[in-house]
């Protein structure tokens, strides 16, 4: 057996003083999640301006196509999480890498309403669900010991928050120079060529060796335990918020300091700016949640994306469009690691795929409405202001369930099921 499989094999081995964390399978990895989310999220919020997809269909409808495909994602979460903690994530980031190319070359030729609903919501959104952070977080609790895990956490979503960075200029670079279409196109050919290229080189002996043998449990019996956990209801209520939250900021932000009066370069300047201030958080967090509560740390964070959504109210001054990227991308680059370091110290194990995929599920399916909701907001009182006070009250909510998940009762798990005290 190689180097990586016998330190991997099992997460027994994984917890031994001689540990050899898989860097190379770990960055490949975060490289996948990377371009997933430029191409998708970030590319999305390009898309639906008026120089690009917005100016041939209604911000309405793109918002219902995006906010359907992370719903159909969301309900593959589970099935997806079960799937990976049994065999591994290769082939999952392979057939995601397909899809993606898929739905983004449908979505670029599309003429009608519905062939957008169909890249969005049959290709792009179960994509997702295969090449976002949900099955990187288990590929990490399968390679990786608790010891390790801080860092390798930090690292995937320390070069995950690369795509912002990268893919928001270059996307509306793309989109000025070749037009939106043709940058639907390549865009999906990168991300499937990206992922394919992961799969087929960096994953193929660590991902095929680690977590082999893992049981298998009915998965009415851990829901059923999950919801008598108050610490995973309590918390997944929380996420739920804050996902809907930041999915309706993040899809808007551009065209609402847009037409607060801002040119698009510029709004997407300072949101790839934002990406690149969330660095240092996506890498601090995980070592902060090693000396004090993950979800305090979380909680902490979730304060500082509501208040960085505050100067999005009026946002026609300059101070208030920067003072929002700088606040709200510093707090979110430490929210992304912090909910899988929580989740680890609870439920990691055998069923820790199977147990994010079931809060993942819920969290997106009521969570993904939140572009909709603010479109129509928008649509229903011409500006954003009301859209943007149910966010900030959502952000403020969340961050309070945060804080009481932590300190909620410990349930005894079930025989086969594993839930850790704090």
């Amino acid at each position: 057996m190689n180097r990586i499989g016998s330190a991997f094999y099992a997460p027994a081995m994984a917890d031994r003083a001689a540990e050899t964390t898989p860097w190379r399978a770990i960055v490949s990895l975060a490289m996948t999640v990377m371009v997933g989310f430029g191409v998708i999220l970030y590319g999305f919020s390009i898309y639906v301006t008026d120089g690009a997809a917005g100016a041939d269909f209604s911000k309405t409808l793109l918002s219902a196509a995006y906010g359907g495909s992370v719903v159909a994602g969301g309900l593959l979460a589970i099935p997806i999480g079960r799937r990976a903690d049994r065999v591994g994530v290769r082939g999952i980031l392979a057939l995601g890498g397909l899809l993606a190319a898929i739905g983004m070359t449908i979505f670029g030729a599309a003429t009608a309403p519905w062939q957008v609903l169909v890249a969005w919501w049959i290709f792009i959104g179960p994509a997702g669900a295969m090449i976002y952070y949900e099955v990187a977080f288990v590929a990490v609790d399968r390679w990786c010991s608790p010891r390790q895990r801080p860092r390798a956490l930090g690292a995937l979503t320390l070069i995950g928050g690369l795509a912002g960075i990268i893919f928001i200029p270059l996307t509306q670079w793309l989109v000025a120079f070749v037009g939106w279409r043709t940058t639907a196109f390549t865009m999906g050919a990168l991300v499937m060529g990206t992922a394919l290229a992961t799969t087929g080189i960096a994953l193929r002996e660590v991902d095929r060796v680690a977590g082999r043998g893992r049981d298998k449990v009915p998965q009415r019996s851990l829901t059923r335990q999950l919801l008598k956990d108050r610490r995973f209801v309590t918390h997944t209520s929380a996420m739920i918020l804050t996902f809907f939250a930041a999915q309706g900021i993040i899809a808007h932000r551009v065209a609402l300091f847009n037409e607060a009066g801002f040119s698009v370069n510029t709004v997407a300047l300072w949101a790839a700016a934002a990406s690149a201030l969330s660095l240092p958080g996506r890498w601090v967090a995980p070592l902060l949640a090693t000396r004090f509560r993950a979800a305090d740390v979380q909680a902490a964070a979730t304060v500082l994306l509501a208040v960085g959504t505050i100067l999005m109210l009026d946002g026609t001054a300059s101070w208030q469009m920067i003072g929002h990227f700088a606040v709200f991308g510093v707090a979110f680059g430490a929210v992304l690691p912090l909910r899988a370091m929580t989740m680890a110290t609870w439920f990691s194990g055998p069923r820790y795929g199977a147990t994010m995929g079931t809060q993942w599920t819920v969290t997106t399916i009521v969570g993904a409405f939140g572009p909709v909701a603010v479109a129509l907001l928008r649509d229903v009182t011409v500006d954003y202001q009301l859209a943007v006070t149910a966010l900030v009250a959502a952000l403020s909510f969340g961050a309070l369930l945060l804080f009481i998940s932590t300190r909620s009762r410990v349930t005894e798990p079930e025989p086969g099921l594993v839930s850790r005290g704090i």
